[in-house]
């Protein structure tokens, strides 16, 4: 008989360069949780490092009114950023691709090791409609 485990979930804090934006999530462990790397155009060029989280399981302590937002391509997925230090938090699809979830750039939490996550690739570049293409 098979065994499926489920990975106990953990409180990550995050924020942004500047700590006008606050927030905390909870995810299984990112030592055991799958990272992704997307090489399209606005992810390669931000560092974006995609985690998907449930978004009933993210709380903004601070500043979540005051981000930006982005979209380009099809408009259908926001980037939000902090409109004072530029760090790219999240991208949010509002729905657009199923669930509900939200995408936390793993590079605004606090206390994560990048060199000991299991990075998977999505192909973004070649996989999102329409291709970008700068004016």
């Amino acid at each position: 008989m098979e065994s499926n485990t489920i990975s106990s979930k953990q409180q990550y804090y995050g924020n942004c360069h500047c700590a006008r934006i606050k927030f905390k999530t909870l995810l299984p462990s990112l030592d055991e949780h799958e990272v992704q790397v997307c090489n399209c155009s606005i992810c390669s060029r931000n560092g974006y490092l995609h985690v998907y989280v449930p978004r009933e399981e993210i709380e903004w302590l601070k500043g979540e009114d005051s981000m930006k937002g982005y979209y380009f391509g099809g408009k259908q997925a926001e980037h939000k950023f902090c409109p004072n230090c530029g760090s790219s938090i999240s991208v949010d699809p509002h729905g657009a691709f199923g669930p509900d979830w939200v995408s936390i750039n793993v590079r605004m939490l606090q206390d994560v090791d990048l060199e000991k996550m299991k990075i998977k690739t999505f192909d973004g570049r070649n996989k999102l409609e329409p291709p970008y293409r700068p004016d």
